[in-house]
């Protein structure tokens, strides 16, 4: 990118507001700065993601090719709409394609480009591993996407790769924030865990720390711990695989819920697990004051919670309404969280 727009990698540069009202409160600067254009590009410019129809008639008035600029303005209209979906979304184009090999003729000033190209975006994963047992360490589970693009090419996701290209000893940006997810006061109370695929990751956290705070109570009054896992295969998808037999060996894990939904000729998802077992998840919710996790795809949650309210429905004898109430309930007690991802 840069040696199509002539920028010098090494210059540093500073951005200031312009504030011809004198109000410095209406306006943010993108990214911090001084810094280098290699470091605005590497750290704060989404190149590679596809950039919004917004962006591209942004970027239209620096082509100086018709052909480029044109292109360019109708895929950013209402009547370019599937051509944009077709060429830039599903072809895996972003802004450092459409200027060195589509667009080329696109000429635009560092600081006009730093407004104009989309920022990068953090990614969010949920740790997967206990405080208590890694004290120095975080763990993270994701997969790696990658897919083939229509010129043959392999995409590969932006921090999924990078994070999979890391060897021991390299250094990554990263920051921590509070998990959605709390474990009950009261030991003793049951959790009851959705996460098939990626979406094990905090059920693992959680695992481990029940595992600990369970031996160092020596198993005394430890509530019971309900896990629902799925994939596609057990031989390909599933993760951890050895880690849930051995807490299930150890008693921290009560229940181990599988659905292999390629496996047999009717896909299984945990939503048809869970509905199966409607009488004992009534009396873990409602009896025993358990708490809900469900992590993974947004679908998956949708889901699970229908399959959730159709249980509280029948099992606790109510409307739709109220049973839809009595999830929400929980939701705001802290009892049901939902971690989901489109």
């Amino acid at each position: 990118v840069a040696k199509a727009l002539n920028y010098d990698l090494d210059r540093h540069f500073n951005l200031l507001p312009n504030n011809n009202d004198g109000d410095d409160s209406k306006h943010t600067l993108p990214f911090p700065t001084p810094c280098t254009v290699r470091t605005c590009l590497e750290r704060y410019c989404d190149l590679s993601g596809p950039p919004r129809r917004s962006d591209l008639k942004q970027l239209a008035p620096y082509a100086k090719n018709d052909l480029d600029r044109q292109a360019l303005l109708r895929m950013s209209s209402k009547e370019g709409k599937a051509e944009y979906k077709e060429k830039i979304v599903e072809g895996h184009v972003g802004i450092a394609e459409i200027i060195t090999k589509f667009c080329t003729s696109i000429e635009i000033p560092l600081e006009h480009f730093a407004m104009v190209c989309p920022r990068l975006q953090p990614r969010y994963y949920t740790i997967s591993s206990s405080s208590s047992v890694y004290p120095t360490t975080i763990h993270i589970t994701l997969a790696v996407l990658e897919t083939e693009k229509k010129d043959g090419k392999v995409f590969k996701g932006l921090c999924s790769g990078h994070l999979a290209d890391t060897k021991n000893g390299d250094m990554v940006r990263v920051f921590v924030r509070d998990s959605t997810f709390r474990l009950p006061k009261q030991v003793e109370r049951p959790i009851v865990m959705f996460g098939p695929g990626t979406g094990i990751a905090p059920m693992r956290a959680v695992l481990q720390e029940r595992s600990y705070v369970r031996k160092e109570a020596g198993g005394q009054n430890h509530g019971p711990n309900v896990l629902y896992f799925g994939c596609k295969s057990r031989s390909m998808d599933y993760i951890y695989r050895d880690e849930l037999e051995a807490f299930s060996d150890e008693g921290t894990l009560t229940e181990l819920h599988l659905a292999f939904s390629r496996e047999q000729e009717e896909k299984v998802y945990v939503q048809h697990l869970l509905a199966k077992r409607a009488e004992e998840t009534w009396e873990l919710i409602h009896e025993k004051k358990a708490s809900i996790f469900v992590c993974g795809a947004v679908r998956m949650g949708a889901d699970v919670d229908h399959a959730l309210q159709d249980i509280i429905s029948k099992q606790g004898d109510m409307t739709r309404e109220k049973a839809k109430a009595y999830l929400d309930k929980m939701q705001v007690a802290g009892r049901f969280v939902q971690e989901l991802w489109s």
